[in-house]
């Protein structure tokens, strides 16, 4: 029998931490995007990112050993990275895709899984159905906690994606301008 059943909304997967969103769930959501993915390519090479909420690194690594186990290359991020850092690492490296365990805007009770193709954007409904269908047939796996070897290979995506945007951004304009700038991340994957 399969848990509760994971649909994806506007940019991915989320609940609420141990009631809508579960490690369980997430064994069976990176299954599915591995059985989504290898379709298409025999060794896909995918990202696996997080932000800072609760447990989001645990459930990280958790997605990452799954992906690892069906056959997918697996790069981890380095720390909490925001969304865009993850896309434009996407595409940057020409990876196959990625997972950010991350919620947005949610509040803090909630957790959720982005899944995002080759282009570095937001997995597209016929995907996201694909990958939907996948889970529903797949059985609750064992927890498998202790046996997560976390050997993977580590992918800093902060400093390129900031050399791009030193690229893109008039920093100079910026810094003659009067006044100041205030940001204030909320303890975000942005702090920092």
């Amino acid at each position: 029998m399969t848990g509760q059943a994971i649909h994806f909304g506007t940019s991915g997967w989320r609940g609420v931490i141990a009631d809508d969103f579960t490690f369980s769930g997430v064994r069976r959501a990176a299954a599915a995007i591995a059985g989504h993915v290898r379709a298409h390519k025999k060794t896909p090479t995918l990202l696996v990112a997080h932000d800072t909420r609760f447990f989001a690194e645990e459930f990280a690594l958790t997605a990452a050993s799954v992906l690892k186990e069906h056959g997918c290359h697996v790069l981890l991020s380095r720390g909490a990275t925001p969304t865009p850092a993850v896309a434009h690492a996407i595409i940057q490296s020409k990876l196959d895709g990625g997972i950010n365990i991350t919620a947005s805007h949610n509040p803090a009770e909630y957790n959720g899984l982005k899944f995002s193709g080759p282009e570095g954007g937001p997995a597209l409904p016929a995907v996201t159905k694909d990958i939907e269908k996948r889970a529903t047939a797949i059985p609750d796996p064992p927890s498998s906690h202790d046996k997560i070897v976390d050997n993977f290979e580590r992918l800093d995506p902060r400093e390129p994606y900031f050399a791009q945007l030193g690229q893109l951004v008039r920093f100079d304009v910026l810094k003659e301008a009067k006044g100041s700038f205030v940001c204030d991340a909320v303890h975000g994957c942005g702090a920092g």
